[in-house]
């Protein structure tokens, strides 16, 4: 077959043959962890607690110790925020709670996508899905928090379903270690099972068999939280408001990431509902289209439509008054990032119109999302200045992000 001589070659071809390179990957981790910090720069500079970090987490673990590691919130296990604030109160002075907080949220942010640089995943475009965890639109609750952190960690999960057949015993113990951790944290260990079924039917080997095992006690564990501690949900016994649901869907996952706040702010509801709902339509459609990476396509979109149904039937957006672009952004932050994956791996993309369209479409919500790209500063309560009576095992009220949230610290009981 002949081949077209240098000068044919596009320019864009020759930058993503290059980033298929393993280096090119690691520059972009690089740069993401520099982004991250780019984007909510106080987290690190004047840290505080965010929200379930400190009544939560913080509250728990002065109360129980590590026997907080068993109890469930909002009707699961969150085992790795419990575990941060466990190891906090052992290594630091509660002023410095935040601090180590917020900076072990953000290296287990690094290490997921260190880990997706990793030679075991053999994956298309691995520099553009590490760095669309940081350059998609979205509000950045899930980062530097431990409260959110669990939207973070669940592409482990993801990780561990397209990963590679370990070849020693420490990738072996590594891959079952973090499993287990993120299993049981968080309730997306029940979401994504099927997939870790669908690979071990695939391949039926003793590592899958494990995997699956321990993904499907995980689950177990996870279930029986949810069916037995689980809140009643009161927006889950409305009718439902499909028109709404269509224009929250639409605006959070497909307009605001590729066209732009201001568009999805200003356009009509049912024209955000229609946008929407045609491009998932389309996207996933094309997506199993028969192609040598169908099958890996196929995975991302299993998991894009269990975790947007997933969430939308948590929260019931379609009982909102109108579909805003902040009011529980974490809820969409997985789909966002899975959608724009297929996305990503039509940059190559046969017929050429086809990548054409997803690179605009990329660059287009890349810069109508630079504007936003570093979040203000919220206001600083000085949590150093406060948390004196934490120390002392004094009741306080304390207050920490977001704004106007309260810490109602009810202190620690004095035995005599």
């Amino acid at each position: 077959m002949p081949v077209a001589p240098p000068f044919l070659r596009t320019r864009w071809g020759a930058v993503v043959a290059g980033w298929r390179e393993p280096r090119r990957t690691w520059w972009a981790v690089a740069a993401a962890a520099v982004l991250l910090v780019v984007r909510k720069p106080w987290a690190l500079a004047t840290p505080q607690l965010w929200a379930e970090d400190g009544s939560i987490h913080l509250a728990d673990n002065d109360a129980w110790g590590a026997h907080a590691f068993f109890l469930p919130y909002r009707g699961y296990l969150h085992l790795l925020p419990r575990l941060i604030a466990w190891t906090a109160s052992r290594l630091a002075d509660v002023a410095h709670w935040p601090a180590f907080y917020n900076a072990a949220s953000y290296l287990v942010a690094v290490g997921l996508l260190a880990r997706l640089a990793s030679r075991r995943f053999d994956v298309p475009g691995k520099p553009w899905l590490v760095l669309s965890f940081v350059l998609a639109a979205h509000t950045g609750e899930v980062w530097f928090n431990i409260t959110n952190l669990h939207w973070v960690t669940s592409f482990f999960l993801l990780e561990q379903v397209l990963i590679a057949r370990p070849v020693s015993a420490a990738q072996r113990l590594g891959d079952l270690a973090i499993l287990a951790v993120v299993g049981l944290t968080g309730p997306f260990v029940v979401v994504f099972l099927p997939l870790f079924v669908w690979r071990w039917w695939r391949e039926r080997h003793a590592d899958n068999v494990t995997v699956l095992l321990t993904a499907a006690a995980c689950a177990a564990v996870q279930i029986y939280f949810i069916k037995t501690t689980g809140p009643h949900l009161e927006p889950q016994s409305h009718p439902l408001n499909l028109e709404m649901l269509l224009a929250v869907a639409g605006s959070r996952l497909v307009v605001w990431p590729l066209l732009g706040q201001r568009v999805a702010e200003t356009l009509p509801w049912p024209a955000l509902g229609a946008i929407g709902a045609a491009f998932v339509v389309l996207i996933l459609g094309w997506a199993l289209r028969p192609d040598p990476r169908r099958g890996l396509r196929a995975q991302i979109a299993v998991a894009f439509v269990a975790i947007a149904g997933a969430c939308l039937w948590r929260i019931r957006p379609d009982t909102w008054t109108y579909p805003d672009l902040v009011n529980g952004d974490s809820y969409f932050y997985i789909a966002r990032i899975l959608l724009l994956w297929l996305v990503i791996w039509e940059f190559d993309a046969r017929p050429r119109a086809i990548a054409f369209a997803a690179r605009t479409l990329c660059l287009l919500g890349l810069l109508l999302e630079l504007p936003h790209f570093t979040l203000p500063a919220p206001p600083d309560y000085r949590w150093a200045e406060h948390c004196d009576a934490i120390r002392r095992g004094e009741p306080a009220k304390i207050p920490i992000l977001p704004e106007g949230w309260i810490l109602d610290y009810p202190g620690r009981s004095k035995t005599p």
